[in-house]
């Protein structure tokens, strides 16, 4: 999705962080394979919950990769407000938000624009707003909603972070704060609000899901404390740590495949949160030096796929709907399984090849562009 791999501005060797990318190329997969449990499992053809084996119990709750996503550009993008403070350096308003533009902006539009052309679904003016349509352009609109999300936490992320640096308004950020927190859980716990599709869109916004930012801009905050070290200075502490973690995250993301979105949230209202902070955990863990488990944060195959992520957000529901489903329902018997999985094989690459020229056609010039308003300033500018 649209966080970078790097604290925005702050773009070095010593300042990458290619665990992060790894991460992102974890959480790009599972929504991926989501929607492949979430096409294939139309009509029933995956069986019932009960009778699935327990790693596709799992991936049915693949969607966890978006909250990933939230803790990871809260992490990253907190960074430089923290920075700030040992730089000599200001965060420029302006700049911060000119490179967002510049990083999500461009290729959503073309993404809007090619579901517009295919569709000639006018719902497409109000999503280039930025306004959640679901799936009024279905199958192109289905991850969308996310983006709207991101460009919520980033108009509002600088004017805490500037809130914070004063008195005044770190009275103004701790009474905003609560009253967040006490909405939040006031009417997470209502079981008729939770469950009225109305509210979906104010579920899926910053109100619903920022704890995961929250969460994603703490773990920023105690990483370049001292704090960190001092905690889990030991590789031992780190590997034992991250084993817990994700047999916890494990058990929770069966729990939810084996309930179903609906029944889940509804049984287990904070469940985002709750993943957001076992996801959080494990971010810091992929930080230290953990020998045995570093493979699952840092190699090529997934930091490829966290660097295309974003591309790969965009692009893989419609090939995955249009390559897939007409198998399933323009014959009366169900395709062979060899002939099923050739497709997804095939749509997989596509998705993949796809995405590859995107980043690199698309993504990679408005990049080299973005680089061009570095959002760290000298104090003396008129800035944040």
């Amino acid at each position: 999705m649209a966080g970078d791999p790097v604290p925005v501005g702050l773009r070095s060797p010593q300042r990458y962080i290619p665990q992060l990318e790894s991460l992102r190329g974890w959480a790009i997969l599972l929504v991926v394979v989501f929607h492949y449990v979430g096409i294939l499992g139309t009509g029933g053809r995956l069986g019932s919950t009960d009778s699935q084996s327990l790693w596709l119990q799992v991936l049915s709750a693949g969607n966890t990769g978006v909250t990933l996503f939230f803790v990871l550009s809260g992490f990253l993008l907190v960074q430089p407000f923290i920075l700030v403070s040992r730089s000599g350096e200001r965060v420029d308003i302006a700049r911060f938000y000119m490179a967002r533009l510049l990083r999500v902006v461009p290729l959503y539009y073309l993404a809007v624009l090619v579901a517009w052309l295919v569709t000639s679904n006018v719902a497409a003016f109000k999503a280039l707003l930025f306004m959640p349509v679901g799936f009024e352009i279905f199958p192109f609109s289905v991850p969308w909603w996310s983006l709207c999300t991101e460009i919520q936490f980033y108009a509002l992320l600088p004017w805490v972070m500037l809130g914070l640096r004063h008195r005044q308004g770190r009275w103004l950020v701790l009474v905003g704060g609560m009253c967040w927190i006490g909405l939040h859980t006031y009417l997470f716990l209502q079981p008729q609000w939770l469950g009225d599709y109305r509210n979906a869109w104010i579920q899926a916004s910053i109100f619903g899901r920022g704890p995961a930012f929250l969460i994603g801009g703490l773990c920023s905050w105690f990483y370049l404390s001292g704090g960190f070290s001092r905690l889990l200075g030991s590789p031992r502490y780190q590997g034992l740590l991250a084993l817990l973690l994700l047999a916890a995250l494990f058990w929770l993301l069966r729990w939810y495949g084996l309930m179903g979105q609906k029944q889940a949230l509804m049984t287990m209202p904070f469940y985002h949160s709750l993943e957001a902070l076992l996801w959080g955990g494990l971010l810091l863990c992929s930080l230290g030096q953990v020998c045995r488990m570093k493979v699952l944060f840092i190699n090529p195959l997934f930091g490829h796929f966290g660097s295309i992520s974003y591309s790969l957000y965009l692009i893989h529901v419609p090939v995955q709907f249009y390559l897939l489903y007409p198998l399933l329902t323009e014959v009366e018997d169900m395709p062979q399984t060899q002939t099923m999985l050739a497709a997804i094989a095939v749509s997989f690459l596509l998705a993949w090849g796809l995405s590859w020229l995107s980043y690199r056609l698309v993504e990679q010039p408005f990049l080299k562009l973005k680089a061009h308003f570095p959002t760290l300033r000298h104090r003396r500018r008129l800035s944040v």
